[in-house]
Protein backbone atom coordinates (compact mmCIF):
# COMPACT_ATOMS: atom_id res chain seq x y z
CA UNK A 1 0.00 0.00 0.00
CA UNK A 2 1.03 3.16 -1.23
CA UNK A 3 0.81 6.02 1.50
CA UNK A 4 0.27 9.61 0.38
CA UNK A 5 0.43 13.41 2.12
CA UNK A 6 -1.86 15.92 0.96
CA UNK A 7 -1.16 19.25 2.43
CA UNK A 8 -3.30 21.85 1.78
CA UNK A 9 -3.12 25.37 4.15
CA UNK A 10 -6.37 27.96 3.77
CA UNK A 11 -6.23 31.26 4.20
CA UNK A 12 -9.55 32.67 5.31
CA UNK A 13 -11.02 35.41 7.33
CA UNK A 14 -14.35 35.00 8.86
CA UNK A 15 -15.13 31.57 7.46
CA UNK A 16 -15.55 28.03 7.95
CA UNK A 17 -14.07 25.37 5.62
CA UNK A 18 -15.80 22.20 5.89
CA UNK A 19 -13.96 19.18 4.30
CA UNK A 20 -14.98 15.43 4.03
CA UNK A 21 -11.62 13.60 2.17
CA UNK A 22 -12.44 10.11 0.66
CA UNK A 23 -9.56 7.45 -0.23
CA UNK A 24 -10.61 4.64 -2.21
CA UNK A 25 -8.03 2.86 -4.31
CA UNK A 26 -4.96 5.01 -4.81
CA UNK A 27 -7.43 8.05 -5.06
CA UNK A 28 -7.58 11.02 -2.67
CA UNK A 29 -10.48 13.06 -3.01
CA UNK A 30 -11.79 15.78 -0.89
CA UNK A 31 -15.04 17.79 -1.15
CA UNK A 32 -14.56 21.09 0.71
CA UNK A 33 -17.05 24.50 1.53
CA UNK A 34 -16.39 27.75 2.80
CA UNK A 35 -19.23 28.72 4.95
CA UNK A 36 -19.81 32.46 5.56
CA UNK A 37 -20.25 33.14 9.27
CA UNK A 38 -23.04 36.02 9.52
CA UNK A 39 -22.45 38.34 12.35
CA UNK A 40 -25.55 39.51 13.93
CA UNK A 41 -26.70 41.82 17.24
CA UNK A 42 -30.00 41.93 18.65
CA UNK A 43 -29.00 46.09 19.98
CA UNK A 44 -31.37 48.15 18.19
CA UNK A 45 -30.33 51.24 15.87
CA UNK A 46 -28.91 54.12 17.52
CA UNK A 47 -31.79 57.16 15.53
CA UNK A 48 -30.25 59.91 18.08
CA UNK A 49 -28.31 63.27 16.67
CA UNK A 50 -24.93 62.27 14.84
CA UNK A 51 -23.64 66.31 15.06
CA UNK A 52 -23.18 68.44 18.05
CA UNK A 53 -21.85 71.98 18.77
CA UNK A 54 -19.82 71.95 22.32
CA UNK A 55 -21.49 73.94 24.89
CA UNK A 56 -21.15 74.94 28.58
CA UNK A 57 -23.67 71.85 29.79
CA UNK A 58 -22.72 68.43 29.17
CA UNK A 59 -24.22 66.57 26.36
CA UNK A 60 -24.78 62.91 26.24
CA UNK A 61 -25.87 60.89 23.17
CA UNK A 62 -27.54 57.77 24.38
CA UNK A 63 -25.76 55.30 22.25
CA UNK A 64 -25.65 52.53 25.41
CA UNK A 65 -26.37 49.40 24.28
CA UNK A 66 -27.74 50.57 20.43
CA UNK A 67 -25.54 49.73 17.21
CA UNK A 68 -24.43 53.06 15.75
CA UNK A 69 -23.95 52.34 12.05
CA UNK A 70 -22.79 56.22 11.04
CA UNK A 71 -20.05 58.35 12.47
CA UNK A 72 -20.59 60.58 15.08
CA UNK A 73 -19.55 64.67 14.44
CA UNK A 74 -18.96 66.97 17.12
CA UNK A 75 -18.51 70.46 15.57
CA UNK A 76 -15.55 73.03 16.58
CA UNK A 77 -16.68 75.94 18.67
CA UNK A 78 -18.09 78.54 16.27
CA UNK A 79 -15.71 82.04 15.83
CA UNK A 80 -18.65 84.18 16.78
CA UNK A 81 -18.85 82.58 20.23
CA UNK A 82 -16.77 84.29 22.65
CA UNK A 83 -15.71 83.10 26.69
CA UNK A 84 -16.85 85.56 29.26
CA UNK A 85 -15.22 85.03 32.55
CA UNK A 86 -15.19 87.20 35.52
CA UNK A 87 -12.39 86.52 38.34
CA UNK A 88 -14.03 88.96 40.44
CA UNK A 89 -12.93 92.37 39.80
CA UNK A 90 -12.51 91.63 35.80
CA UNK A 91 -14.68 90.95 33.31
CA UNK A 92 -12.66 89.23 30.30
CA UNK A 93 -14.01 88.43 26.64
CA UNK A 94 -11.81 85.89 25.07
Amino acid sequence: MMYRTVTVTPTLSNSIIAVQPVVTSNVIQATASIINQIKTSDMPEYTGAVEVTPTNEPQVLSTRNTAVFSDITINPIPSNYGLITWNGSTLTVS
